[in-house]
C-alpha cells in the first residue's frame, strides 16, 4: 500500500477505536468529550491546511492566471520563421539557396542568447528590406520624422538605410503606436511584429505592446561582400550597445571627452546624413558605430579624409577644423578619432574578445 494512503487510513482509524473503547467501558460522558475534542482538532487542521494551500497557490506562477495588475498576453505564431542561432561571422557567406524563404533569412546571435536576443535579418535585396524596415528607420532615427508614422506616399522616394539596427524599446513604441492609430502597416511589417513577439523582444501586456529584451539588426544581399562585412560590424556593435549597459556608459564617457572640434564635425556629418541629432542616445550610438565598423588602422583615413570631404562643399563645411592642403586631410580629426577607436577597441577586446571591425569569432 502507498505510504501516504496507509498513514491517512491509520490516522482515520485511531479516533474510531477510541470511541469504541469508551462505549465498551460504559463511559458516555468520556465518549462525548472525546468526540467534541476530535471534531475541534479536525476543524483546526482543515483550517490550517486550507490557509497553507491558499498561500501556495498565490506564490505559484500559474500560466494563464492573472496574479498581478499587469498581464502578459499569451502569444506565439508558428507561421513566421524561428531564428537560426549562429555566430555572426557565418552570416555574410551563408548559402542563399539554403534560406527557408526567398525574401530573407533570420538569425540569432549565439553569444547573446542567454542575455537578450539579438536577431539579424539578411534580406534578398534593399527593396525587401525597405518594405519591412524603412518606415521604422524614419520613425526611430530620421530628422523631421522621428516619433511619428509616415505614409508610404511621404517617404517612398526617400532613402532609408542600407543596413539597420533597432532596440526593443523603439520597436515596441513603433508597433504600439501603429496598433493604437490603426495605421496601415505593410504585411512585411506585421510579419516582423510576429517574429518580435515570438522572441519576446516585444511583448503584449493588457492589450499594449511593451518592450521585452534584445534588438534587431539587418544587412542585404545588394551590398558588396566588403560592405556586408563592414555593415555587419557596424550593426553588430550597435547590438552590443543596446544590450550592454557598461559598454553604453563607456561610450558616453568617450563622447563627453571628445575634443570639441571633432564633436562639432561628427554632429554636422550625422545631420548631413539625416540623423536626428537632437537624440543624444542615437548620437552616441552612431559615434561608436561609425568608429567601430573598421579596424583602428583605417580610422585616420576614414575620419581624416573620407568623411570630412563629404562636407567640404556643403553649408556644413564651417564645422570642419583646419585642413592640411599638403596632404589633403584633416589631421585633427585623424588624431582624435584614432584615439577613440583605440580606446573603444581595447574595451570591447577586454570585455568581449572583439576588436574594431570585428564582432565575430
Amino acid at each position: 500500500m502507498d505510504k501516504k494512503l496507509f498513514r491517512g487510513w491509520w490516522q482515520a482509524k485511531v479516533p474510531c477505536r477510541a470511541w469504541c473503547f469508551c462505549l465498551a467501558t460504559g463511559s458516555p460522558k468520556r465518549l462525548i468529550i472525546h468526540i467534541v475534542l476530535t471534531i475541534a482538532v479536525i476543524i483546526f487542521c482543515v483550517s490550517c491546511n486550507r490557509e497553507r494551500n491558499t498561500n501556495s497557490v498565490l506564490e505559484l506562477p500559474i500560466v494563464g492566471v492573472e496574479n498581478s495588475s499587469v498581464k502578459e498576453d499569451s502569444f506565439y505564431d508558428e507561421s513566421v520563421l524561428k531564428p537560426i542561432v549562429t555566430d555572426l561571422g557565418l552570416i555574410v557567406h551563408w548559402e542563399k539557396d539554403s534560406w527557408r524563404i526567398p525574401q530573407y533569412e533570420v538569425f540569432s546571435w549565439d553569444i547573446f542568447s542567454d542575455i537578450a536576443p539579438i536577431l539579424i535579418f539578411d534580406y534578398a535585396d534593399y527593396g525587401v528590406q525597405d518594405r519591412m524596415l524603412k518606415r521604422l528607420a524614419f520613425y526611430v532615427e530620421k530628422a523631421g520624422f522621428r516619433g511619428r508614422l509616415s505614409q508610404d506616399s511621404e517617404i517612398g522616394h526617400l532613402h532609408g538605410w542600407n543596413a539597420h539596427n533597432y532596440r526593443a524599446v523603439d520597436l515596441a513604441r513603433f508597433f504600439d503606436t501603429a496598433r493604437k492609430q490603426n495605421f496601415p502597416l505593410l504585411d512585411e511589417e506585421w510579419e516582423l511584429e510576429k517574429i518580435l513577439l515570438n522572441e519576446k523582444i516585444i511583448r503584449m501586456e493588457n492589450g499594449n505592446i511593451v518592450p521585452g529584451r534584445g534588438a534587431i539588426l539587418s544587412i542585404a544581399r545588394d551590398s558588396t561582400s566588403q560592405l556586408r562585412w563592414r555593415f555587419l560590424a557596424h550593426e553588430g556593435f550597435h547590438g552590443l550597445y543596446f544590450v550592454d549597459e557598461d559598454f553604453r556608459n563607456f561610450c558616453r564617457r568617450r563622447w563627453e571627452g571628445l575634443p570639441e572640434n571633432a564633436k562639432r564635425f561628427i554632429i554636422a556629418y550625422f545631420d548631413h546624413q539625416q540623423y536626428d541629432t537632437a537624440d543624444e542616445y542615437l548620437l552616441i550610438n552612431e559615434f561608436m558605430g561609425h568608429i567601430m565598423q573598421q579596424p583602428v588602422s583605417q580610422i585616420a583615413d576614414y575620419f581624416g579624409r573620407n568623411l570630412p570631404a563629404r562636407l567640404e562643399n556643403t553649408p556644413r563645411a564651417s564645422e570642419l577644423p583646419p585642413k592640411d592642403s599638403a596632404t589633403n586631410t584633416w589631421p585633427d580629426l585623424s588624431t582624435a578619432f584614432t584615439a577613440e577607436a583605440q580606446a573603444l577597441s581595447d574595451y570591447v577586446n577586454q570585455r568581449w574578445g572583439f576588436t574594431a571591425g570585428r564582432v565575430w569569432e
